[in-house]
């Protein structure tokens, strides 16, 4: 959606030409199709897997698409929402600081994408003019051009479409699933979204520190918990508390350096004045030092200016609950 060989910091296959991956469910397969006709008639590239060969290694093709699409066209449907693959691509691309362009077909919009703005085609329209431009300019921009997300933006007095609310116990459950796979990224994005969900601030993509306050001691446990068992006691709340679990001297509690202190304990930051990157970068390492996980980022915020601060934020607003809470010491 909206020169050869492998690349050997990345993995990513770079003889596969970049274009706009289509996520969807196959019950929307009708409006994709001619979605997918549409757009290539203003002389868009897009790839769907009703290009996978016969015989294909889909899995990985898919994974090398994402990895280098220009956007990700998501198509929101109630097909979508339980759909295992459309959930494991939004999670691929953010991993790659792909850009989303969400198309809100019918139901409501997707909890993984709850605070990307989306085109409405609830009456079965198509993008327009302006929406063309926008991806007729991103594909003719230059190496290294970076569009910017638009974030949600719900005109005054338009109430916006709900947002699936996926209870936390089933959230929980695909946590486990991705740390037993391994998927470390993954299952990072999903507790970022956990606990967003578990304070109402899921449209937002950040908390503020006052939410904090509201997050549920059994919700903070339960996460910890599943961090900590998969990784052997490395990763986790518990293991970040143990690393840093009071500001600097003289510095106040959930402020700039009290996170600074923080960022360098858990080897988020290797020195003070350390530029911080991009997800896709961020976590682009053979190892991860103890306490790494979960960083509470939320990739989809990340092509904005003002996501460090709000990253910041949110993970002041957990930290300082958790220093709060009993059975935290």
């Amino acid at each position: 959606m909206w020169a050869g060989g492998r690349s050997q910091q990345t993995g990513v296959d770079e003889d596969v030409d970049s274009s706009f991956f289509v996520s969807y469910s196959h019950e929307d397969a009708h409006y994709v199709t001619r979605l997918v006709d549409h757009l290539r008639g203003f002389g868009l590239p897009l790839w769907f897997d009703g290009h996978l060969a016969w015989g294909s290694q889909f899995t990985r093709e898919i994974r090398q698409r994402l990895s280098r699409a220009l956007g990700i066209i998501v198509v929101m449907s109630p097909g979508a929402d339980q759909s295992e693959w459309v959930e494991r691509e939004i999670l691929e691309g953010q991993r790659h600081d792909r850009l989303f362009l969400p198309i809100l077909l019918s139901g409501e919009r997707l909890f993984l994408l709850a605070s990307s703005n989306y085109f409405d085609a609830r009456d079965g329209s198509f993008p327009g003019e302006r929406e063309i431009q926008e991806l007729q300019r991103i594909r003719d921009a230059k190496p290294g051009f970076v569009p910017r997300q638009s974030p949600l933006d719900i005109p005054a007095g338009k109430p916006a479409p709900r947002t699936t609310r996926v209870p936390a116990q089933i959230s929980l459950r695909k946590l486990s699933t991705f740390l037993a796979d391994g998927q470390l990224e993954h299952a990072d994005i999903l507790t970022t979204s956990l606990l967003l969900e578990s304070v109402n601030r899921i449209d937002h993509g950040w908390m503020r520190r006052t939410d904090g306050k509201t997050i549920s001691a059994g919700l903070l446990h339960d996460v910890d918990d599943l961090w900590s068992r998969f990784s052997g006691g490395q990763h986790g709340f518990r293991a970040q508390l143990a690393l840093h679990r009071v500001p600097p001297p003289g510095a106040p509690e959930g402020r700039q350096r009290d996170f600074s202190a923080l960022a360098l304990s858990l080897g988020w930051k290797s020195a003070q004045r350390d530029t911080m990157p991009r997800y896709g970068d961020f976590i682009a390492r053979p190892e991860f030092p103890a306490g790494f996980f979960p960083t509470l980022r939320n990739p989809q915020l990340e092509q904005n200016q003002s996501w460090h601060d709000h990253w910041m934020e949110t993970v002041m607003a957990v930290q300082l609950q958790l220093r709060a809470t009993k059975g935290w010491k």
